[in-house]
């Protein structure tokens, strides 16, 4: 019969995966949004604000060349739910990081969380699909991160105005921490 991708959200895990893809996601459009608002608020130049955001770039790229090591060592699960934790706890210390130091600091241990889910989602979207639906799979997730890029950064503008940077860290840490729970159910 015919399918389309939708129906892949039907399998095992498929939705869960791309709940936890979802929150990660997030967790990168929070990062780049609310970054330049906290470096503002805390009165650093730009050039200082764009040192902080490559020093998390710097990071991703780090942790993408050393995933081969990790992918042999570690499920793919198991990175995604410390990676979830991890993200959490850095977004609870953002807000009370005062120095560029810091920040930059925070930001290279995001850019490690965050850079090393992507692979292990792939991997993942690949365990759960059958074989013939990989391509589908994977315009599913791509749908969905770039809904949640086009739609998300209005959201957290409007709560970061609403409730300050510091709850919009807060929170979403929460969220992407609290995720890493039903997480551990993913068969991958």
């Amino acid at each position: 019969g015919s399918h389309t991708a939708w129906d892949l959200l039907r399998l095992p895990g498929v939705k869960r995966l791309l709940g936890v893809n979802l929150l990660l996601s997030a967790c990168w459009d929070v990062h780049t949004f609310a970054v330049p608002v906290l470096g503002h608020e805390h009165d650093f130049s730009a050039s200082t604000i764009g040192l902080i955001l490559g020093s998390f770039t710097l990071a991703v790229t780090g942790v993408r060349l050393l995933i081969p090591v990790v992918a042999h060592r570690m499920r793919e699960v198991v990175v995604l739910r410390l990676a979830m934790v991890g993200t959490g706890a850095v977004f609870a210390a953002f807000p009370f990081a005062t120095s560029p130091w810091a920040m930059g600091l925070l930001a290279l241990c995001l850019g490690i969380t965050l850079g090393s889910v992507q692979p292990m989602i792939m991997s993942g979207l690949h365990h759960l699909t059958p074989r013939q639906r990989h391509a589908e799979a994977i315009a599913l997730r791509s749908i969905v991160i770039n809904l949640s890029s086009s739609v998300l950064p209005l959201v957290f503008g409007l709560a970061g105005a609403a409730i300050g940077v510091a709850a919009l860290f807060w929170s979403v840490g929460s969220a992407t921490a609290a995720g890493s729970w039903p997480a551990r159910h993913l068969r991958i």
